[in-house]
């Protein structure tokens, strides 16, 4: 978005009540061109907060005042952004309906990009619909247009919400197959986060299909890349997942991982200590968590997406 405000600051580092204010403004004085870039830069402010709520107001302002002003580029932006709110609110079907007319718009102007993410779209909310058939196909579509576009941050992206999608049905086979294809990709882009997200999840079906050592090994290497990505509060929690598994794993793997989850730990900050409540049992407390920790009770298995 080139718009900027009096002092030249980009809309993104703006306050979106302000943005609102201002749009609101140009709207009054007849500028509707200039309101509906305000609308629509408040919106993606409001959905980079995850208030969808409010950037579903701004999108659908924004795309009222693009229709009005014939702006087919504005128009097929916004909608596709209307469609995105819809889905993060589950609002499904409206989102199937909107994310169609916004392919529609963008394969009629040539966008390729444009109709790749509309498809995207499109697989997600069937997909929260579900209607699985349906997914794979936006899915297989979307991937096929990220490919001919050379996007390969896309077709990795679909390759992951391909593998949550089979990961849903616990089909772990093909679940793994898609992660794999992700990983490759992120690999080749030299992509952190993208590396670590694609081997926790492979992390979570080794370990569901009780490969502990697989599981521990993809763990490493995923805290590894999330450091490494300075995404350090889920590095310390992958981290400390591997470490859990140390004693389901054979020796001389422990012995392998052992050094490289210390020398993780050792590089991480510490946690900020909360404030310890009066007239509780600290003491007793403490006990108890160094016995869990030693005895490995803790198990946590679910896929939980971490985009």
């Amino acid at each position: 978005m080139s718009l900027l405000s009096d002092e030249d600051e980009p809309l993104e580092d703006m306050d979106p009540a302000l943005l609102i204010e201002q749009a609101a403004a140009a709207k009054e004085s007849g500028d509707k061109a200039t309101a509906a870039k305000l609308y629509n830069g408040a919106g993606n402010i409001y959905m980079s907060v995850a208030e969808y709520a409010e950037a579903l107001d701004c999108f659908e302002k924004s795309l009222a005042l693009y229709k009005e002003t014939k702006d087919e580029t504005g128009t097929s932006d916004a909608m596709y952004n209307l469609g995105v709110a819809q889905i993060n609110l589950e609002r499904w079907d409206e989102a199937v309906k909107t994310c169609e007319i916004a392919m529609n718009m963008f394969e009629k102007l040539s966008n390729n990009e444009g109709a790749a993410d509309a498809m995207y779209g499109l697989a997600l909310a069937h997909l929260g619909k579900g209607s699985f058939e349906e997914a794979m196909e936006y899915f297989n579509k979307a991937q096929r247009a990220y490919k001919a576009a050379s996007n390969e941050q896309g077709v990795a992206s679909t390759l992951m919400d391909i593998g949550n999608a089979y990961a849903d049905k616990e089909d772990w086979e093909s679940a793994e197959a898609s992660f794999k294809k992700a990983l490759k990709i992120y690999r080749d882009l030299d992509d952190k986060a993208g590396i670590a997200d694609a081997l926790s999840l492979l992390g979570d079906i080794s370990e569901t299909r009780n490969n502990q050592r697989k599981s521990a090994e993809y763990f490493v290497e995923a805290a590894q890349c999330y450091f490494e990505a300075e995404i350090l509060d889920i590095a310390r929690e992958v981290v400390e997942r591997a470490e859990q598994k140390l004693w389901d794993v054979p020796k001389a793997t422990r012995r392998r991982l052992r050094k490289v989850i210390d020398d993780i730990k050792d590089a991480l900050p510490e946690e900020a200590e909360e404030p310890e409540e009066e007239g509780g049992d600290e003491e007793f407390d403490e006990e108890s968590l160094d016995a869990e920790i030693e005895g490995g009770g803790f198990d946590d298995s679910d896929l939980d997406e971490k985009k």
